[in-house]
């Protein structure tokens, strides 16, 4: 396989992929290096296509579909903790609901998009292990518990679900 070829299968399996996907798989799906993959992945971006990497892989930037139901949900929290958070991204997931990522906006960074695609209590708790394992603060400490969550949800009603759900959590805005 030529290498315009093979960034063209990458992009593909990009596209069709239900969740990130990691380097290492990726360079095992095309029998190259992960380094191989790295650079292609720029070569892609540099030519406009909306590639991001994430803690659990590479993935295409999140684009609102014409289906589904789509919302950026304002959220604030003065005590925003990795309990709260957590239960937050359980409240959206179980309600039938995506998480696609959150927004924050500060004075001085500007604004910050951080992509997560959680479609279940499973994907929440591995997301949630990875920010416990880097003992780090959470990236909401920077604004003090604001940001905009962006979820989807099949239908009206999950929407309204999710959202009675944070609202009764204490922290939709």
């Amino acid at each position: 396989m030529d290498n315009q070829t093979r960034r063209e299968k990458l992009y593909e399996m990009l596209e069709t992929a239900e969740a990130p996907l990691t380097g290492v798989a990726l360079s095992k799906a095309l029998n190259v290096t992960r380094q191989i993959i790295v650079g292609d992945v720029a070569l892609l971006r540099s030519s406009g296509k909306k590639i991001i990497s994430t803690a659990r892989g590479y993935q295409l930037a999140w684009e609102v579909p014409e289906k589904g139901f789509h919302q950026e949900l304002p959220c604030q929290s003065q005590s925003m903790d990795e309990a709260e958070l957590e239960a937050e991204l359980n409240v959206v997931v179980d309600n039938g609901g995506i998480v696609h990522g959150l927004v924050l906006s500060h004075e001085v960074y500007g604004v910050i998009r951080v992509s997560m695609k959680l479609y279940s209590r499973r994907d929440v708790r591995q997301y949630m292990d990875r920010i416990r394992e880097e003992k780090g603060p959470l990236i909401v400490a920077l604004t003090q518990g604001r940001h905009v969550l962006q979820v989807e949800t099949r239908n009206d009603e999950d929407m309204d679900a999710l959202e009675e759900g944070l609202k009764e959590m204490g922290v939709l805005a």
